[in-house]
Order: C-alpha cells, then sequence, then structure tokens
C-alpha cells in the first residue's frame, strides 16, 4: 500500500511538472493562453453552470484538472517540414549517411512516417486557446441578452483581463442585473371569436401570469402551448407565427398585450373537420403514378394498393388514430405516425393532408414495407478456462406480417462446437457441441378471450410476445436438455412509463446422463480420488463421489486439510449446479420508468421494479413427489418461490461530456412451499464487468465468507455504484468509479454459516467496496471499456486488515466489455 502511495506521489509530480512547463509551447508571442473565466454576478462568483454556457472562449479542456488534449497536441511538431528542411540543410552528413543506410525511398518513408505521427496528435490533440478579446466582447453580448430575456432589462456587463506569467491570461466578466421586471397586466387582442372561445376555455393554463417574473422563455411556452392547443382543437392552417406579444414596460413593471391573428394568407381560422382518410399501403416513391389496382372501404376508411392489400384492414387500424368525421388534431397524427413505425412493418411512414373545397380535411397515410422475409447469420470465437476453444454460429430468419396484422415471425437456430478440456473426449478437436432453437412471435395488440379496451386502450401499444425454445448439450453438460416457454403483454401507460405481465415463463432442464458426470470431468474425479487415497485409503468410482464427500468431507477433515475440504467442496457445488434438473414455472410484472428523451440523453433517471411468483398453481396441481418429499412434474423437482428486483439509475450531464451516474439494485428472493432452495439459474450473484468490477463474477460472498468456491450464489443482492464519466480526448474517454455491494443467504438452512447470512443492519458491515478507473473508446455504433477495478474493502478479512489490504497493480481485476456497464 505505501508503495502504491508512492508511486502516485510520483506520477503526480511528473504530471504537474509537465503541465506547468508545456502548455504554452505553441503560444506565439505577444499573444497569451487563456486559462481561466470567472463570471460575477452582483458581486457574487457564478455556480450556475448554465450562465457559463453564454461563454463565448473557453480554456483547454482539462481532465482531473490538466489539460491532457492541449498536451497531446503539444507532442506533435507543427513545424515538422520545415524543421525537416533545416535539418537537411544543416546536418548534411546525417541526412546523407541515412540516406546510404536505408535508400533515398526509405528514407522518405520514415520522413513520411513521422510527418504522419505528428500530424495524428496535432489532429488529435486541442491548440492552445489564445486569448481573443472580439469573443470576449461577444460574451459581454450574450450574457446582456441573457439577463435581458429574464427580465433584467436594465442590466450592466463588463469583463477585464489579467495578464499572469509565462504567457497565460484570465477573463473576469461582471454582470450587474439590478432589480428585474415583473408583469404588471396582461390583455388580449384575439380578433377570431373561434380562437378567443377556445382561448378562454384554457386560459387558466397560462404560463403568462400577473405577478411572475418577466421571462422570454415564458412567452416562447405560452407561444408553443397556444399552438398546440389551437392546432389540437380543429384549427388545422394554425401556427405560431400568427401569436405576437406586445410588452409596455416602465418602473419594473410590464404589460402584456397578446395578439393573435384571424387569419392567415387572408384565409380566416376554422375548425376543419376529416372528411376522408385513405391509407396506401405498399406506396413507393418509384410506382407512386402506378394504377391502384386493390382497393378496400371498411369503416369509412379507404385502403389502396398499387398491388394487392397485405394488410387486414380492422387489425392495421389498431395503430391509427386519425378517424373520419372527427376534428384535425396535431396529436393523432403523431400518435399514428408513431404506432405505425412501432409495428417495425414499414421503412417510412407519411402522413399528409389535402384542404378540400368546403373546408374539409382528406388524410392520406403512406405505408411503404419492408421486406416481407429477411434473414441473418452470425458467428462467434470464444475462449475460456474450461472451454478452450469455441465456434458458434446463429440463423436468424424473419417473417413480416405473417397473420396480416403486422405480426413479426421470428425464428432462429444456433449451435457451439466446442474443445472442452473435461469433455470425455478428448483427443478430437472441438469434442462438445450445443444446439438450440426458438420462435417468437409478436403480435401488436393483446391476444386473450377478451376485450380489454376499456383497461388497456389502443393508445398504450400493446403488444403480445409468445417465445418457446429449447436446446439440447452432448458431451459437455452432461447431454443437457432445456425448454423455454414464455407468454408476455406489455404496453405503454405514457411517454416514460412501460409495463410488462408475463403471464407464463416457464423453464424446463433436464440432465439425461447425470451418471457420468465424473466420467465426462474426469479431472475432479481424480482430484477426489488423490484426497480418498490420501487421506482415507479409499478407491472410488465415478458413482459414488457424492456420497463419498457426504460422508467424509466434514469439519473435522476441514480442520486438519481446510485447501483440500475447499477442493472437495467446491466439486460438490458444480456438480450440484451442472446436475440440477429443475422446473421453473414463472408470473412476472415489470414496471419501467425511464424519462430519457432520447438515446442521446445524459441527464435523466430510471427506475425499474420486477415481482416474480414461481410454481404456485404448478406446485398445487401436482400429485407425484421425489425420494426428498418434493413435488414433481415430468419427475423433475418445481421450483417455488417469489423474487422482487428494484433497480434505479440516474445520470447528471455536469458540463460538456462530463457525466455523473448513479446505480443501485435490490434482489430478494425466497423460497417456501415446494423449495428450500432458489434454481440456481435464477439465484443472484457478485461480480464481473457491469457489476462489482473489483471482483470476478462469483468471486464474492456470501456475506463475509471466502470458501474458494467457483460458483457463489445468494438470495439476496445489493450493488450501488458511482462512476464519473469524462472526455479524454476525441473518443477516448475515461471513468472513475466506486461500486459497493454484496450476495447473502436468507434462508432457514442449517447448512449455511452465519458468516452467509444476512442479519439485518449488523450485516451491512459485510457489504465489499471496490474502486477504480476505466477507459473507453467510442465509435459512434458501439463503445468498448476497459475498467481496472482494485479492491478497496474486503470484508472476509480480519479486523484491521479489511480496507487497501489487496489494494495494489497486482491484485487489479481487469473488465473487458461493451457499452456502459449501466
Amino acid at each position: 500500500m505505501k508503495n502504491n502511495f508512492i508511486i502516485l506521489i510520483i506520477l503526480l509530480s511528473i504530471t504537474f511538472s509537465f503541465s506547468s512547463c508545456n502548455t504554452i509551447k505553441y503560444v506565439p508571442e505577444g499573444k497569451y493562453l487563456l486559462t481561466k473565466n470567472t463570471i460575477f454576478v452582483n458581486n457574487k462568483k457564478n455556480i450556475d453552470n448554465e450562465i457559463n454556457d453564454y461563454i463565448i472562449q473557453r480554456p483547454n479542456q482539462l481532465v482531473l484538472g490538466v489539460p491532457f488534449p492541449l498536451h497531446f497536441y503539444n507532442i506533435g511538431n507543427k513545424n515538422f517540414e520545415t524543421d525537416f528542411e533545416k535539418w537537411k540543410i544543416n546536418k548534411p552528413n546525417w541526412y546523407h549517411f541515412t540516406t546510404k543506410v536505408f535508400s533515398e525511398k526509405q528514407a522518405r518513408g520514415i520522413r513520411n512516417f513521422k510527418y504522419n505521427t505528428h500530424q495524428w496528435f496535432l489532429n488529435n490533440g486541442e491548440a492552445p486557446v489564445i486569448l481573443d478579446l472580439k469573443k470576449a466582447t461577444k460574451t459581454v453580448d450574450n450574457l446582456k441578452q441573457h439577463y435581458y430575456n429574464e427580465g433584467f432589462f436594465r442590466v450592466k456587463v463588463d469583463f477585464k483581463k489579467h495578464f499572469l506569467k509565462n504567457k497565460k491570461a484570465t477573463i473576469s466578466y461582471y454582470v450587474d442585473t439590478d432589480k428585474p421586471y415583473t408583469i404588471d397586466s396582461i390583455t388580449t387582442t384575439i380578433e377570431s371569436k373561434i380562437l378567443d372561445s377556445i382561448y378562454k376555455l384554457h386560459k387558466n393554463n397560462s404560463f403568462i401570469k400577473k405577478g411572475e417574473q418577466f421571462k422570454l422563455s415564458l412567452f416562447i411556452a405560452e407561444q408553443n402551448r397556444l399552438t398546440n392547443l389551437f392546432r389540437n382543437s380543429g384549427v388545422f392552417r394554425f401556427n405560431k407565427n400568427a401569436i405576437t406579444f406586445e410588452a409596455d414596460s416602465s418602473n419594473y413593471k410590464s404589460s402584456i398585450d397578446l395578439i393573435i391573428n384571424d387569419n392567415i394568407a387572408d384565409v380566416p381560422f376554422k375548425i376543419q373537420k376529416i372528411k376522408s382518410v385513405n391509407i396506401y399501403t405498399d406506396y413507393s416513391y418509384n410506382t407512386k403514378d402506378n394504377t391502384i389496382k386493390d382497393s378496400l372501404n371498411y369503416n369509412n376508411y379507404l385502403f389502396l394498393a398499387h398491388k394487392g392489400l397485405k394488410y387486414n384492414p380492422k387489425l392495421l387500424l389498431n395503430s391509427i388514430f386519425i378517424a373520419p368525421n372527427t376534428i384535425y388534431k396535431d396529436e393523432t397524427r403523431q400518435l399514428t405516425r408513431n404506432h405505425l413505425r412501432n409495428l417495425k412493418n414499414f421503412r417510412s411512414v407519411d402522413i399528409k393532408f389535402t384542404e378540400l373545397s368546403n373546408d374539409m380535411l382528406e388524410a392520406s397515410i403512406y405505408l411503404t414495407p419492408l421486406k416481407k422475409y429477411s434473414i441473418g447469420f452470425s458467428t462467434e470465437l470464444t475462449h475460456s478456462n474450461i472451454r478452450q476453444l469455441g465456434v458458434s454460429g446463429k440463423l436468424s430468419f424473419l417473417n413480416r406480417n405473417i397473420f396480416k396484422g403486422a405480426e413479426i415471425l421470428k425464428f432462429s437456430i444456433q449451435g457451439s462446437f466446442l474443445d472442452s478440456k473435461d469433455a470425455a473426449d478428448n483427443n478430437s478437436l472441438l469434442n462438445a457441441w450445443e444446439i438450440g432453437g426458438d420462435i417468437s412471435l409478436e403480435i401488436p395488440r393483446f391476444l386473450l378471450p377478451f376485450s380489454t379496451q376499456k383497461i388497456i386502450s389502443k393508445r398504450k401499444s400493446p403488444k403480445t410476445t409468445f417465445t418457446i425454445g429449447t436446446s439440447l448439450q452432448k458431451n459437455i453438460g452432461l447431454d443437457k436438455q432445456k425448454f423455454t416457454g414464455i407468454i408476455d403483454y406489455s404496453w405503454q401507460s405514457s411517454k416514460t412509463k412501460k409495463h410488462s405481465f408475463q403471464l407464463l415463463n416457464a423453464q424446463f432442464i433436464k440432465n439425461l446422463n447425470t451418471n457420468s458426470y465424473f466420467n465426462i470431468y474426469n479431472s475432479e474425479f481424480i482430484e477426489i480420488q488423490n484426497i480418498a487415497s490420501t487421506y482415507f485409503n479409499q478407491n472410488l468410482n465415478t458413482s459414488n463421489v457424492i456420497d463419498f464427500i457426504d460422508t467424509n468431507i466434514n469439519a473435522t477433515f476441514e480442520s486438519t486439510n481446510p485447501t483440500e475440504f475447499r477442493i472437495a467442496q467446491n466439486i460438490k457445488t458444480r456438480y450440484n449446479i451442472i446436475t440440477e434438473d429443475v422446473l421453473v414455472p414463472s408470473i412476472s410484472y415489470t414496471f419501467t420508468y425511464n424519462n430519457s428523451e432520447n438515446y442521446k440523453d445524459i441527464d435523466f433517471s430510471f427506475f425499474r421494479a420486477r415481482v416474480v411468483s414461481s410454481g404456485n398453481l404448478t406446485s398445487l396441481l401436482a400429485t407425484n413427489k421425489d425420494v426428498n418429499n418434493t413435488k414433481t412434474l415430468l419427475k423433475t423437482p418445481i421450483a417455488q418461490y417469489i423474487r422482487t428486483d428494484l433497480e434505479y439509475k440516474k445520470f447528471w450531464n455536469l458540463s460538456l461530456e462530463n457525466v455523473l451516474a448513479f446505480r443501485s439494485f435490490l434482489g430478494i428472493a425466497i423460497p417456501y412451499g415446494n423449495s428450500v432452495t432458489i434454481p440456481f439459474s435464477r439465484s443472484y450473484f457478485i461480480g464481473g464487468p457491469n457489476d462489482l468490477r473489483a471482483w470476478k463474477i462469483y468471486d464474492l460472498g456470501p456475506g463475509s465468507t471466502k470458501n474458494g468456491l467457483e460458483f457463489n450464489v445468494g438470495n439476496l443482492k445489493f450493488i450501488s455504484s458511482l462512476e464519473y464519466r469524462f472526455k479524454i480526448i476525441n473518443s477516448i474517454k475515461g471513468a472513475l468509479f466506486v461500486d459497493t455491494g454484496n450476495i447473502w443467504d436468507i434462508t432457514n438452512s442449517s447448512v449455511t454459516s452465519s458468516e452467509e447470512k444476512f442479519n439485518g443492519f449488523n450485516s451491512l458491515k459485510d457489504i465489499a467496496v471496490g474502486s477504480g478507473f476505466g477507459f473507453r473508446y467510442d465509435l459512434s455504433f458501439i463503445l468498448l471499456r476497459l475498467d481496472l477495478g482494485f479492491k478497496t474493502y474486503e470484508p472476509y478479512l480480519p479486523k484491521g486488515n479489511k480496507w487497501f489490504t489487496n489494494y495494489n497493480f497486482k491484485k487489479t481485476v481487469f473488465n473487458f466489455g461493451i457499452s456502459y456497464p449501466f
């Protein structure tokens, strides 16, 4: 630990030394490097990041207080070509020696390589920001305009420049706002009686209120509100240019007059209705002038096709909200566009309105379909301690609109061929294989024997998904068969809230050849045989290994042979996990809240809650039991438990590309009735690249134990992470993070030690802490990530040694991942 601090101090000293002497390398004589901007508002230093956004010229970007992008730029030589020519003239002997050793062509190649290297540093670094007083003056204008828009009509702004040593300078901006103006009275001049009546009905929702501070943003919001109000009240011709505000200001008060014209281009505003709706189901720009060959009138909607109608009108209307004989509304137009796009059947959706002679409207919806069929293929190479080499492939087939209701059928088969060091056949390459397939049907509506329209309307994008999958393993995993069946109903109650109700999520896992486990995993049998012969003078066969462990590997054996005890228990745990036969028939509900505007939004909140119940109805109906008195179906134990997961994430956009990210997760799974444990596939683990990054997957817990087992799982999990993300240079980004968490056992099992169990607040001392830093390379379409995790607090170590004992580079856990960890 001491050595690490010494190394850190040395690195920081070198960094700050480098920072102080190299930043002005390319600052011309008589010019100054801008190092700091400061804004003082009414004699107080500004701390509002929004105000800083009005500064035109900013200093070079800092990374952890150091201008690394500027240093990166300074590594390059701007004058390389000139310096090279001078070198040729001043050092002719060296130049001729170089050309003789490498030849003229090779010398030019070396010269070009060095030139391109310098250009790379210059292009990817950040040039020094030279103080520009014109930009400072522009900043003054920006600040004046900002405060003027906020109602400070008598604001004064000035700046002062401060020259420092080593050709550096700072600027201070001084803002004197004076008192803000307030809204004294509001009058309206609305010439159109139709608009005036609509306005008065919704007057109380106005953003402009008497006594409020005068702010331009409120007037813009009111202009947008009124535009949306009128256009969603049937006034098709209305646009925001018809709205103006006039203000008469004096004595820090403003009288406002809202003015709305009664026409546009001399055409009066009217409430207009939709007379007809035409839906072109196979529109294409290249064939738009071709003859319509198929048409159908359904519920006053006219469906048209150039070739033939391939969509069921009744089903397609579930995604269309524009209706004949109703007033025009912007919201139904946008709602229709969004729902049709979400069907994932159309390349483009275009909606146009045409005014008819009697002030009625004709709506035309142009749908350009995607290809009905598509095929995809992907391959992957894998490597691990168990699977020395793996080759996998997946072939996918997709059929859109299979039942003429915009349904999507997906079918895929996947196979893996592996070289397993533990497989039965070790003499051949790729001695194990796995093959599987799954079918899913996505239906853009609820498929139920009763109507749910009154509870969940079509506006909420109801969707039904059926999924069936199976896989078979040979030579690894003991000829395991797996079947999965899912019936999922999902809907979106608002822009930010989503729901998913899985009526069924059943998984059936059956091992076909468990008696051959120690034949297949022969290396484990050899380890147990060595223990049996060395300490118990016994010769085992592959059928009595587990009985031997249960009988002999006990607390007495652990006290004298702790290493061998852990080896044996690890083998037994792995045996139980790999040979576990289980049926998990669950039902679940998931609620998700996400107020992110789009995928580029870096300032939003996320919350997800999930409740799962497994085995209740199946256990009630089942009558067969196994030797352990556990109810079974198809000779397989039925898992019965209840599980709840809560996850919260919050992201703060601090400035530019600096983001503070927080994530917290709490999960509890309680077995009961027919089960005393949670199936391994449904248990919690901790560690890994997206979890507690200072520990490997399955490497920590439960609680304060350090048992050395390969798979550590629990039925209570808590994790919380705080990560600061920042831009280093161009596409290279960095992160500093702290992760905390652990897993525990909350069952009443007598086998579980007290160190593994959660015992209320006293167990909070078992929460592990990991910290570290990471690098990310953003390729726009994908983000590659490397995180280095350091064990900061290890709950399983003796008291006094829990903090920073293994906080060093030798114990670093490297995590490679794609995309952010959360």
